[in-house]
C-alpha cells in the first residue's frame, strides 16, 4: 500500500502509525519510502535538498526519469522481496508523486497535461500496481504551516504556490492512476484524528 500527499500532508507520520497498528495485530510490516534508500533515491535527495542541481529547462522530465529508475530499483531490491515473504509493505510515495510533481512543474498546462501525463505512465509501466493508495488531502495553507514547523531548509518542490498547484493535482488522483485503488482522507485535523480515519478506511483491505 502507498501513502500520498503534498509536503507537509503527514505521509510519514500516517505510514508509520498504520504499521504499527498492524504490528499490534501481529502482522508482519515493512514501511519504506520514496526516493529509495539506493543508489538513484541518494542522488535524488541531494536533488531535492539543493545539493546538486539540475538544468532549469528539463528539470521536471530529467526528475521523472530518475524517479522511475529509482522506482523499479526499489521495487526489485526492497519491496518484491518483502512481499513474497509475506510483508504488508508501506510505501511512502510511489509513482502516483511522479506523475502529481511532474506533470505540474514540467509546464504551464499543469497536472494532469495529457503528454507529460502519458510520458510518465509509460515510464512506469512496469512499476507493480499498489493494492491501495492513500491520499492524505490537506489544506495547502495548513501543509506550509507544518513544514516550518519542522524545521530545515525548503526543499525543492516546497514552494507555496506549487504546493497549492499539488493539493488540487492530488485531489484528482484517480485521474492520474486510472484503475487504481484510491481512497482520499481529510487530513486536515490532528495526527489521532488522521491515524483513525486511515485504520478505519482501510480495515476491510487489511482484512483481505
Amino acid at each position: 500500500m502507498v501513502f500520498e500527499g503534498i509536503d507537509g500532508a503527514g505521509t510519514s507520520t500516517q505510514a508509520e502509525r498504520f504499521a504499527a497498528h498492524l504490528r499490534a495485530a501481529r502482522r508482519m510490516v515493512h514501511v519504506t519510502r520514496e526516493p529509495s534508500a539506493g543508489p538513484v533515491g541518494a542522488l535524488l535527495r541531494q536533488v531535492l535538498t539543493h545539493r546538486i542541481s539540475l538544468p532549469g529547462a528539463r528539470q521536471a522530465e530529467i526528475m521523472a526519469l530518475l524517479f522511475s529508475a529509482d522506482r523499479l530499483d526499489h521495487l526489485g531490491a526492497e519491496i518484491e522481496p518483502l512481499l513474497r515473504d509475506g510483508y504488508v509493505v508501506i510505501s511512502d510515495r510511489y509513482d502516483l508523486s511522479s506523475l502529481a510533481y511532474q506533470s505540474t512543474t514540467a509546464g504551464e498546462d499543469g497536472a494532469g497535461s495529457g503528454a507529460i501525463v502519458e510520458w510518465i505512465r509509460e515510464l512506469n509501466r512496469h512499476a507493480l500496481r499498489p493494492d491501495v493508495t492513500v491520499v492524505i488531502d490537506v489544506a495547502p495553507e495548513i501543509a506550509e504551516k507544518r513544514r516550518r514547523g519542522r524545521g530545515g531548509a525548503e526543499e525543492l518542490f516546497e514552494k507555496t504556490e506549487l504546493q497549492a498547484r499539488l493539493a488540487e493535482a492530488y485531489r484528482r488522483a484517480e485521474e492520474l492512476v486510472p484503475g487504481d485503488r484510491v481512497i482520499h482522507i481529510d487530513g486536515n485535523g490532528s495526527v489521532d484524528e488522521v491515524a483513525r480515519a486511515i485504520t478505519a478506511a482501510l480495515s476491510a483491505v487489511v482484512e483481505r
